[in-house]
């Protein structure tokens, strides 16, 4: 997971996209550093509710999208997000639970999950959309 200040390139060539895609990166950042500096659930648990604001945000966005523009793509696409968003909400639900601290696996996960997602498909869904609005 290391990213101390290495950008990871995020862009699938749709700005609002990514827009979003920076500002959960950002939060995630904050979650490693709050977590790992000195652990303190005071802040982590409103960057965790952040995060997942930010993440219902931009799924209910890019669906919008996607059903605007007729993304073929789309039905797994958002069974994607049903399946994040399931394991963001249990991750929150442990932390949640007796003040349990973010693990390093937590990290980890959050970490990969967004990437993964960003460079998977939202990648294919920001090409698609790219190439269907060139004349």
């Amino acid at each position: 997971m290391e990213q101390s200040k290495e950008r990871i390139n995020l862009n699938v060539g749709v700005r609002i996209l990514d827009r979003d895609h920076r500002q959960m990166a950002e939060v995630i950042h904050e979650l490693k550093a709050a977590t790992l500096d000195n652990w303190d659930q005071s802040l982590t648990v409103p960057l965790l509710r952040k995060l997942v604001h930010f993440t219902m945000n931009h799924f209910a966005l890019e669906e919008d999208m996607m059903q605007t523009t007729r993304y073929p793509g789309m039905a797994v696409h958002r069974l994607n997000h049903r399946h994040l968003m399931g394991k963001l909400g249990a991750l929150i639900a442990h932390h949640d639970r007796g003040g349990l601290p973010l693990a390093l696996s937590s990290l980890r996960f959050l970490h990969e999950w967004h990437i993964g997602h960003v460079h998977s498909d939202d990648l294919h869904y920001g090409l698609w959309l790219n190439a269907i609005e060139k004349p």
